[in-house]
């Protein structure tokens, strides 16, 4: 499946409930003794008496709903089932396709996770027999990538013991043509988000660029010109070297608009 001119979505939906503060911890300090409303979570555990729940590293405290997490100042991607992330296809054979997705592990893309199954009919049953029947569908033909394409894919599995496995079968999953990719530190990537989405709508209204982020640190983004998307990119460098500070969406507003000024963007 190639992707041309639809407009990927603009956010992960498991980021929108992720509130981080600007609050900076260290292994070992004391997050809540509230241990009744709350669990530990990422880069978080129970003290051995089970009433304090305690950080594991140095970073950003966040609470996800009921779970306290940490999330680290600097780190790399670990895949997780169910991810929507970018890839590299680096190499490829027939059995499968070897793609960089950001991670100390190269993950593999075989044929038939390319191939979408058609659905299935409704159809009157045959051999005689009465009423209506189910005709299962079949599958389509696998997709063929190339070395050096870039697709937007969704992990299927990732383990200690094997190769993270990827697919290219769903919404908004493929071959992206055009536009540019960049990557940023990946536990930076809820700020480029946003509390609610507030950040990357405010990206994109400000520079007229489709923008779309992925769990692994890498960014999509796509403007009429190289100019926005010069800025978008300068504002999102921006985000990843101050994300630790307070009151950086307003402090970000406030650059694109000074830049536009200075290179003479509308």
């Amino acid at each position: 499946m190639e992707q041309d001119d639809e407009e990927l979505p603009q956010q992960e939906d498991n980021f929108e409930s992720e509130e981080t503060t600007r609050e900076i911890v260290v292994p070992g300090e004391i997050l809540t003794e509230d241990t009744k409303n709350f669990v530990p979570g990422r880069g978080t555990m129970f003290d051995k008496k089970r009433t304090k729940i305690i950080s594991l590293m140095l970073g950003l405290k966040s609470i996800n709903k009921n779970y306290i997490n940490v999330i680290p100042l600097k780190g790399i991607y670990t895949p997780q089932p169910g991810d929507k992330i970018i890839a590299l296809v680096t190499d490829k054979n027939p059995v499968k396709y070897k793609c960089d997705i950001n991670s100390k592990d190269f993950a593999q893309l075989k044929p038939r996770n390319t191939m979408a199954r058609d659905r299935g009919r409704m159809g009157r049953g045959g051999g005689g027999g009465r009423g209506r029947g189910f005709d299962q569908g079949r599958d389509m033909p696998s997709v063929n990538y190339e070395i050096g394409d870039v697709l937007v894919v969704k992990v299927l599995s990732a383990d200690r013991l094997n190769k993270p496995e990827l697919t290219t079968v769903g919404k908004y999953l493929g071959k992206k043509n055009g536009g540019i990719v960049i990557s940023i530190d990946p536990p930076k990537i809820p700020r480029v988000i946003g509390r609610s989405g507030s950040m990357i709508k405010m990206l994109k209204n400000l520079t007229k660029c489709n923008i779309f982020v992925t769990q692994n640190g890498r960014i999509w983004i796509r403007g009429d010109n190289i100019k926005n998307e010069r800025l978008l990119i300068d504002s999102i460098k921006k985000i990843e070297r101050e994300a630790h500070t307070s009151g950086l969406t307003d402090r970000i507003q406030a650059y694109i608009e000074s830049e536009k000024l200075k290179r003479g963007l509308s």
